[in-house]
């Protein structure tokens, strides 16, 4: 039996050597398939070309524009113990530790500084790259360099892709999918007898994949799924029934040993992740029930089904409700498609070469986003950008039905014309399609509009067109999308902190401070809306109160700019000159910049020279 197996693994191990090496060589004519590949690397940069005039947008001004952490080497040693989003306050609640999500914009603002063109040109670079790892993968996994290239053809240009590689900000999940599939690339080179260097290089693509994103968690299953299947029994080896139960175990036991190095470095990361977060996956405003997330697991992934089939209309914002009360249209049905859907990729998996990990690569790095929801904000959670690395498993899919068309005979390069026509026509229609919807990006204005469009009672959606038009100065049509905002959630104490300050702006303090306070005591630790606050008190002439909010505020943020400075301003109007000229000082020592502190500074010691600047009792 061993000899058998260990022929048979040699076998293996050949037949995969032999196409690795076929699928880095040149190709030695036009027919030659490896061609795909070249054509799918130059189209998945053509389909983004207009992305490199794109500006910044969306969270791209509070992660790189105005946030001074990714702007200075200094501050390199703080991404690895604070959360993404610690500009903001520490203390603020967040799920996310990326570091080196981090690090890639400090990197790309050393290289263009605040010019979008470079950042966006880095970008798809990087799907460029990830394209063409997900061809060397194909072609280990379909055993056939024409559905590697299909494959590749069909993830470079899926239109599911534009929010990540034509925002800026979502370049994270182009890095953790290049990671990723490296992570497991080398791993297989390893068990073929890759070396220990092999073996090094997929762990530190893995630990590189978990700290670009935490969704990188889940790649242990990816090994242990591959390690089922290489440590698959021979049919003689289980000589009765009451064998099975045994060999499964056995199986299962030996695939899971070859997990615990990737498993140790989850533990290990995890650890940092919690002290960083002060907890494993905070709660971010997210009170649904334990079985209404688990009745809203079909209608996700319904959801994610439609976009990986029929990409149109696609947003950064979606509409998507947990499901209290189970029906036919958002439970049913869903369940229905998802189950109609397993059993055509089962009957695929008996017909086609590489399905099983195509299904594998498609289903286990979706397992993360579903079981978030749970812990997901609310007004936040279903998106394109979770599908960048599931669409490589659905590539493979797609390739794999396509190379099943053999009506009519007639073939070119030995492949079905047929084929090439189903291709070209898919491959042209997703490209189209994906170079349509990266224009969404083109600026805040058409994002946030279409995000309304799509989804009109989406609250998030509401509230940054609404922060859009105050911008702009536009308070009345800001005012307007504030209150669309709070009637689908009058308590997000983000859009309520904006209705307010929208409302300071309008001169209306009598409706500006009641949804400020509201703001503070839903987000006590938040700073920024005790800042807002105390300017609406400060106008409103209510300077105690005003002294208080901003002194809170802080407390919260000490480093944030024009804190100071307000405050400075209240002890001015009391005739507190000493104490406003040390408050104008610590501005400037936040923003050495700040003209209007420089401004206050000399003015009040010119009134202290001439002796007209004492301090009133």
């Amino acid at each position: 039996m061993g000899t058998r197996r260990s022929q048979k693994s040699r076998s293996s191990v050949a037949v995969r050597g032999k196409i690795e090496s076929h699928s880095v060589q040149r190709p030695s004519s036009l027919l030659d398939p490896r061609w795909l590949c070249f054509l799918a690397i130059v189209i998945a940069a053509a389909v983004y070309y207009r992305t490199a005039g794109f500006p910044f947008v969306y969270d791209d001004h509070g992660q790189i524009v105005s946030n001074l952490r990714v702007q200075s080497w200094h501050n390199l040693p703080k991404y690895f113990t604070q959360h993404l989003w610690s500009q903001m306050g520490e203390e603020l609640p967040n799920n996310y530790y990326r570091p080196l999500f981090l690090v890639w914009f400090l990197l790309n603002h050393t290289l263009f500084g605040l010019q979008p063109a470079g950042w966006h040109i880095s970008a798809v670079l990087v799907h460029v790259a990830v394209t063409w790892v997900v061809y060397l993968f194909a072609v280990r996994e379909l055993k056939d360099r024409w559905s590697a290239g299909i494959a590749a053809l069909i993830f470079a240009v899926h239109p599911t892709h534009v929010e990540d590689v034509a925002w800026i900000s979502g370049i994270d999940e182009p890095l953790f999918a290049l990671f990723a599939l490296l992570t497991i690339y080398f791993y297989l080179r390893w068990r073929e007898g890759g070396g220990a260097l092999a073996l090094s290089a997929s762990l530190i693509s893995f630990v590189t994949s978990l700290l670009f994103k935490e969704t990188a968690v889940i790649l242990p299953a990816l090994v242990l799924f591959y390690e089922w299947r290489r440590t698959a029994p021979l049919a003689s080896e289980v000589t009765s029934p009451g064998d099975a139960p045994q060999k499964f175990t056995s199986r299962l036991w030996r695939a899971g040993l070859f997990t615990l190095p990737f498993v140790a470095l989850d533990v290990v990361y995890l650890a940092v992740r919690m002290r960083a977060l002060r907890g494993l996956a905070p709660n971010i405003g997210n009170h649904a029930t334990t079985l209404s997330v688990a009745l809203s697991y079909p209608s996700a992934i319904f959801f994610y089904l439609h976009k990986l089939l029929w990409p149109s209309s696609l947003s950064v914002f979606y509409s998507f409700e947990f499901v209290t009360h189970p029906g036919w249209r958002n439970f049913v049905l869903p369940l229905v498609v998802i189950l109609a859907t397993g059993a055509g990729l089962y009957w695929l998996s008996r017909h086609a070469i590489g399905i099983g990990p195509a299904c594998a690569w498609l289903l286990i790095p979706m397992l993360p986003p579903l079981l978030a929801l749970a812990r997901f904000d609310v007004r936040d959670l279903v998106h394109d950008r979770y599908l960048y690395l599931p669409t490589f498993g659905f590539a493979m899919i797609v390739a794999a039905l396509i190379r099943q068309i053999k009506i009519p005979a007639w073939r070119v390069a030995r492949i079905p014309a047929i084929q090439l026509v189903v291709v070209a026509v898919c491959v042209g229609a997703l490209s189209v399609a994906t170079v349509q919807q990266s224009s969404t990006w083109e600026s805040d204005q058409v994002l946030y509009q279409r995000g309304v469009d799509i989804s009109p009672n989406n609250p998030l959606a509401l509230d940054q067109l609404g922060r859009l038009y105050s911008q702009q100065h536009d308070y009345e049509h800001a005012r307007e999308y504030f209150r669309r905002a709070l009637a689908a959630d009058p308590d997000d104490y983000r859009t309520l902190m904006s209705y307010g300050v929208t409302m300071a702006y309008l001169d209306d303090y009598d409706a500006a401070i009641p949804p400020l306070l509201h703001a503070t005591q839903l987000h006590p630790t938040a700073g920024m809306p005790y800042f807002f606050l105390g300017l609406s008190q400060y106008g409103k002439k209510m300077l105690p109160e005003a002294e208080a909010s901003f002194r809170k505020s802080i407390e919260l943020v000490p480093g944030k700019s024009r804190q100071h400075f307000a405050l400075g301003q209240i002890y001015e109007d009391e005739g507190r000159l000493g104490d406003a000229r040390k408050e104008y000082i610590a501005e400037i020592r936040i923003d050495p910049k700040s003209q209007d502190a420089q401004e206050r500074l000399r003015e009040i010691d010119a009134r202290m020279m001439r002796g007209g600047g004492a301090e009133k009792p």
